[in-house]
């Protein structure tokens, strides 16, 4: 979900499977992404620091938010959201949001670009033109938008989890200057059926209901923005929990706190659900080039990952550099297929961390008893028939699948550390089958 800066969702399968490609030919680990996820607060017209302090009024633009949030999201436990919504309407929703408030990044550092102002990917993410003026403003980057609601300046974004609000829904955002909080939570109100923003609403100061777990979040991924040297090389973890700390992935070839080879200057969490051990968020560095050269054709640094508060200790609890795929794209079998057993594979390495990982692909089948057939004869490691957790799993050179009648069938691999794309050094290899129209797993058979 990222290009010059994190993009809309209308683009984030294609670019998935431009990243899964680009990344198969070299040994880049930044790995593709997810759908970040938001929440809902009250609005009001004026502003106080979290300090206390009064600050100027922030504008309010058309609809006012209602505080109608209902029902748990789906998936989520003690999250205010609504199982009515599709996860598709849910990542379109999150990703517009994200979209808009990543292309007013405010404080780009000298060796990154600052991302340029794409008039017409944010047509699409508004109501009308007339909305996106009125909301986004006319002016170039770093000029006061109504949308940042005082904050002048930014390169931290917040998004709380969807909430109900009648025939809207309504996500609580926040901005950062690194790791400081603006003065004001902004509601954005938006079409659930589309994604689209209809109006904003600018409230008092964030309210920690609406933000569970970001004070670690914001600490040290605003520290990382920053370039503070003394939060980053602290070796007492005072961000991470001890387990986390410890930990070591099975690829190693990235930072894991970041999920990318590159320290970004920005930063974006968007939360998805909670329960009362862990927070769960959607966590993107910005998306920035490597390089200050706008012609240097470098990946971004960072992809989407997902991470964990936890809530007792304020602490981070794991970040996955490679999850909650997408819904699935029967456009792009192979890619759904790849974003899914990646997920997968992930899970199984953080086991260790908390993570169950039947539950994190136990719906991707067609029903239990193909998943428990498939569980039970696929290896030590299910599903990836190996003794050990591999370092990546992938469609075999490249392969797009066989399709024969409803089913599509692929030939899968594992290596041990990250895609190497010598023939001959597989892990291991096996058949995965799918339903043509769902994309949900009817066998897994190992091959080798």
């Amino acid at each position: 979900m990222m290009r010059s800066r994190i993009a809309t969702a209308a683009v984030a399968a294609s670019l998935v499977a431009g990243l899964v490609a680009g990344l198969a030919a070299c040994s880049t680990t930044s790995k593709a992404p997810a759908g970040g996820a938001p929440a809902g607060p009250s609005a009001s017209s004026s502003t106080t620091a979290p300090g206390g302090g009064a600050t100027s009024s922030a504008p309010v633009v058309p609809v006012a938010a209602s505080s109608s949030a209902t029902t748990a999201e789906s998936g989520a436990s003690g999250a205010q959201g609504t199982s009515a919504f599709t996860p598709a309407q849910l990542e379109t929703m999150r990703a517009k949001v994200a979209a808009v408030y990543g292309q007013g990044y405010t404080t780009a550092t000298s060796h990154y670009e600052q991302p340029d102002i794409n008039r017409q990917e944010l047509a699409a993410d508004f109501t009308d033109k007339a909305t996106m003026d009125a909301l986004f403003g006319t002016g170039a980057i770093g000029s006061n938008r109504p949308m940042d609601c005082g904050t002048a300046k930014y390169n931290g974004i917040v998004l709380g989890a969807v909430q109900a609000s009648g025939i809207a829904a309504t996500i609580p955002v926040a901005l950062y200057e690194n790791s400081k909080a603006g003065a004001a939570e902004i509601t954005v109100i938006v079409d659930p059926a589309s994604g689209v923003i209809k109006s904003v609403a600018c409230g008092g100061a964030p309210k920690p209901a609406d933000f569970p777990g970001v004070a670690p979040l914001a600490g040290y991924y605003g520290a990382m923005a920053s370039g503070n040297t003394a939060v980053l090389n602290d070796k007492s973890d005072p961000y991470f929990t001890r387990a986390f700390a410890t930990w070591k992935p099975t690829a190693t070839d990235y930072d894991v706190a970041t999920c990318s080879q590159y320290v970004p200057d920005r930063w974006a969490v968007a939360l998805t659900g909670t329960s009362p051990a862990a927070s769960t968020w959607d966590f993107g560095p910005g998306a920035v080039s490597t390089l200050p050269n706008r012609s240097d054709p470098a990946a971004p640094t960072g992809l989407y990952a997902s991470l964990a508060v936890d809530l007792g200790a304020a602490k981070i609890a794991r970040v996955s550099c490679y999850t909650n795929p997408l819904p699935a794209d029967p456009a792009h079998p192979a890619t759904s297929v790849n974003r899914l057993m990646e997920t997968y594979r992930l899970a199984a390495d953080q086991k260790s961390l908390g993570v169950d990982p039947q539950a994190a692909i136990r719906s991707a089948f067609v029903s239990d008893a193909a998943f428990t057939t498939a569980w039970n004869s696929t290896g030590t490691v299910p599903l990836l028939c190996s003794s050990t957790v591999p370092g990546s799993v992938e469609t075999a050179d490249n392969s797009t699948g066989t399709t024969s009648g409803s089913k599509i069938t692929f030939s899968m691999a594992t290596w041990r550390q990250w895609h190497p794309d010598n023939p001959g050094q597989e892990l291991s290899k096996f058949t995965l089958v799918v339903d043509a129209s769902t994309l949900k797993i009817v066998s897994i058979t190992c091959t080798k």
